[in-house]
């Protein structure tokens, strides 16, 4: 078949132009704007944080960490620059990263997934300080993160190349700030409990040891804090863990897997205690949880 001169121009433009459309945003000198920590003059907030969303996935840990959620950080809690329809759309495009190549292992995709739900939880903190979200979105966003949570499948926390990967660190500290959100009810936060019992009672290569678990200690602090959580919930939480912590360390034969749980259930259980303990003037249902967590520690 004959390709003209001008067809084979149009053809590579086309490709030029999708790979433009494709291509990360690495024009801006994000290091000097995460520098100063201001939206230089001239420039519109929101369209930094849009182009910022872009590089949640980036497999460079200083344009993702640093820059990305460095500056998102500052912006939306710390300086609180966006409206409520700005933060709204914000969250609608970190939670539909959450599906992004999810139930995958071991590849590059799990950035995006892990560091957008960092970035939902800057939204959730948001919420708490000055609300905005109505009940149906802050359920909505509870329902999808706990989907999210189920489904991830890259437990990896940090590598030489990427940087942190930390996909449970993430969620709890997603988990934590809803918990602590007053539309989020009894039910909802057993809902939160099941979910940190499914992922501490998994099977995984090696525990976890870049502080996943004073992570998710946290979010049960935030559950248990509340006064209208469900204290026999929660003891039952605490009973099935500790049977499960059991059963890793007495099956046979020995497997790595099986300790990995035994040390995740201790190690959070422990924080959980350590932390409630050295708070002062806990709530009589806040110290009846401090006292069943010690008891279940020493079964």
């Amino acid at each position: 078949m004959r390709i003209t001169l001008a067809s084979l121009l149009l053809i590579l433009s086309s490709c030029a132009s999708v790979e433009a459309e494709r291509a990360p945003i690495a024009t801006r000198d994000w290091s000097m704007i995460a520098k100063s920590g201001a939206v230089p003059a001239g420039e519109n907030a929101f369209e930094l944080a849009l182009e910022l969303s872009e590089l949640l996935g980036s497999r460079d840990p200083v344009q993702r960490d640093d820059f990305a959620y460095g500056l998102l950080a500052n912006w939306i809690v710390r300086q609180k620059l966006f409206a409520p329809d700005q933060l709204r759309e914000l969250a609608r495009r970190w939670t539909a990263n959450l599906e992004r190549g999810l139930g995958s292992r071991g590849d590059e995709s799990v950035l995006l997934r892990s560091f957008s739900a960092l970035s939902l939880s800057l939204i959730a903190a948001r919420d708490l300080q000055a609300p905005f979200l109505e009940e149906h979105e802050v359920r909505n966003l509870l329902e999808r993160t706990l989907d999210y949570s189920a489904r991830e499948q890259d437990l990896r926390d940090w590598d030489p190349k990427l940087g942190w990967i930390h996909a449970v660190a993430h969620t709890a500290d997603l988990l934590k700030f809803l918990a602590r959100n007053p539309h989020v009810d009894s039910a909802s936060l057993n809902q939160i409990l099941e979910a940190i019992e499914r992922r501490l009672s998994t099977p995984m290569e090696r525990a976890f040891s870049m502080g996943e678990d004073e992570r998710l200690a946290r979010t049960l602090a935030a559950v248990i804090l509340r006064a209208d959580h469900d204290q026999a919930a929660f003891e039952s939480f605490l009973s099935r863990l500790a049977d499960a912590r059991s059963r890793a360390r007495d099956a046979q034969p020995f497997a790595p897997a099986n300790l990995a749980v035994a040390e995740n259930i201790s190690h959070t259980l422990r924080a959980l205690h350590t932390g409630l303990a050295a708070a002062a003037d806990l709530p009589p249902h806040a110290q009846r949880a401090r006292d069943a967590t010690l008891r279940a520690l020493a079964r």
